[in-house]
């Protein structure tokens, strides 16, 4: 499945998914010291923190399961996290990061990639259009699971309860799977061509 060619909103849930073709994998970069890995790390921190909102919707998901009443609690919790807000406003997995620059709406996409593709590496430049390629399934199944919980708000069921806990669980395995490819293959990179992250 290539995301650039498909309307993902017709993709059934176990589709969406980060598994498709094989990932471009980075070659090692001349230059690259110390201080550029430690630099290029600072990307594993901000995907940490949004693992730990994740997981934070994950558990209010369970809790919804056992009472209906706190439905209201999830939707609120989806809204207002910062992995939410930050792919809505950003538009990739790094918003909250890219936030703390001063005037950096759409860091990743609009500034760190095409500094990353100015380099006219061929490999890295591959790995970009990977990593943009799943920020795409990334953003519909974040759109899935705000439209699940709050049907799950206005009309508490099991039924519902199970589907936004699936469309939370394919979620987070996309998310693992990415931000692994991504602190893995773009580090060094991004320690010695955005040092500024």
């Amino acid at each position: 499945m290539d995301p650039r060619k498909e309307k993902l909103t017709e993709f059934d849930l176990a589709d969406l998914n980060v598994d498709f073709g094989t990932r471009p994998k980075m070659e090692p970069l001349s230059g690259v010291k110390d201080h550029h890995r430690r630099q290029g790390m600072h990307l594993a921190a901000i995907h940490r923190m949004h693992l730990r909102d994740m997981k934070q919707i994950g558990g209010l998901i369970q809790e919804v399961m056992v009472d209906h009443s706190k439905s209201a609690e999830l939707l609120t919790a989806i809204q207002q996290a910062e992995f939410g807000k930050n792919m809505r406003l950003v538009g990739t997995l790094c918003g909250r990061e890219c936030q703390v620059l001063t005037f950096h709406h759409d860091a990743e996409e609009n500034m760190i990639f095409p500094q990353l593709e100015q380099q006219n590496i061929t490999i890295l430049t591959k790995v970009v259009v990977r990593l943009k390629q799943e920020h795409l399934i990334v953003h519909e199944l974040l759109d899935r699971l705000e439209e699940s919980a709050q049907v799950l708000v206005n009309s508490p069921s099991i039924e519902q309860g199970q589907k936004t806990q699936a469309i939370f669980d394919q979620l987070f395995r996309v998310v693992v799977s990415h931000f692994g490819y991504e602190e893995t293959e773009l580090r060094d990179a991004l320690g010695l061509f955005v040092p500024v992250i």
